[in-house]
């Protein structure tokens, strides 16, 4: 039976098939002169796939825990098609796609223990954490390597609020964090530690500053401060599925990563302590240990269309720029510039 490529939607795996260059039609969606390959040499894969899988009758049907999570298949027709011919043929007690399940226990053992971890590191032990069991037992020290490198191409933006009304803009050189001695614990940085909080638009940075009507604030514009790129940790990232001889790791990591995002994101409420902070302090110092990266990009909560990073040596950047805006009830104006406002109202320059 030959599948093509169309009947998938993971990136890796398409460009697998692609690999072999074989044109024709396929089985599964009829399609005609595509990339195809033969079902069953896709059967180690799904294999391996199916090993991180067991029956489970509160579960959700087979197919559709693939596709919620990994969006593997292009469609449910090519899910239930693919899954219902090749399970007859794989040692597993799933018998077809709709079979209901969940993830092997040693899955969720190794991801609960976020949760277990967030509670030790808050009201237990808070320095002598086991490493060794995260690391060796766990994994999680390969479970960050959705990453990118940052380039000096790329401008970031921060904002500082101002207290006093016609004030003129901050200078550049005042945009960096506060001096180490002033520096508040924050969702990636411990008390006295100082870490750079960039978002990816001028947008986003106002709402992460909870900007409100009549605020003025300066906008600083941020540069890698070098021409060679920096990695770094990236939980925004889509993770691929076809990573044969890694499922496993791969299932692990992408679910861990999503955990730990939530919380990166989560805003702070006024009624919160600040010990909410200390699981994503801790996990940004193994990060940085660990991995070699130098900072982490993860969905603002606070405006859905940003993103926000978290560069951990702020002397890795430069502020190039800075200037003075205004919110008021229908748009932000600022000083020699004009942008869009989400909302479709002008910004118009002051």
């Amino acid at each position: 039976m030959n599948v093509c490529a169309k009947c998938f939607s993971d990136k890796e795996l398409i460009g697998y098939i692609g690999s072999f260059e074989k044109t024709g039609e396929c089985d599964i969606c009829n399609n005609k002169e595509e990339y195809i390959i033969q079902l069953d040499e896709l059967q180690d894969f799904f294999q391996e796939l199916v090993d991180n899988y067991q029956p489970d009758k509160s579960g959700v049907s087979f197919k559709n825990k693939i596709q919620g999570n990994w969006s593997l298949f292009s469609n449910h027709k090519s899910a239930s098609e693919i899954l219902n011919n090749l399970l007859p043929k794989l040692n597993t007690t799933i018998l077809n796609a709709d079979f209901k399940v969940n993830y092997i226990s040693d899955i969720l053992d190794n991801i609960s223990y976020w949760e277990t971890l967030k509670e030790e590191l808050k009201w237990e032990k808070r320095f002598l954490t086991d490493i060794v069991h995260l690391t060796e037992d766990l994994g999680w020290d390969g479970f960050f390597n959705t990453q990118y490198q940052l380039g000096n191409d790329i401008s970031l933006y921060r904002a500082r609020v101002h207290h006093t009304s016609g004030q003129k803009a901050f200078e550049k050189n005042e945009m960096n964090c506060p001096p180490k001695e002033k520096v508040n614990g924050g969702r990636a940085n411990s008390l006295g530690i100082p870490t750079l909080y960039l978002s990816d638009n001028e947008e986003t940075v106002l709402y992460e500053v909870r900007a409100s009507y009549l605020d003025e604030l300066t906008i600083g514009e941020f540069k890698l401060n070098s021409i060679e790129s920096i990695k770094i940790v990236d939980f925004t990232e889509d993770t691929d599925l076809f990573q044969p001889e890694r499922v496993n790791e791969t299932i692990k990591g992408k679910l861990l990563r999503e955990k730990i995002s939530s919380d990166l994101s989560k805003p702070m409420r006024r009624y919160d302590s600040e010990i909410e902070y200390i699981p994503t302090q801790f996990i940004c110092e193994f990060i940085k240990v660990f991995t070699g990266a130098k900072g982490i990009r993860f969905q603002s909560s606070l405006h859905p269309k940003g993103k926000n990073l978290v560069i951990f040596n702020q002397k890795l950047m430069k502020c190039i720029a800075a200037k003075l805006v205004q919110v008021n009830n229908i748009s932000l104006k600022s000083i020699g510039i004009e942008t869009q406002h989400n909302n479709g109202n002008r910004c118009a320059s002051r």
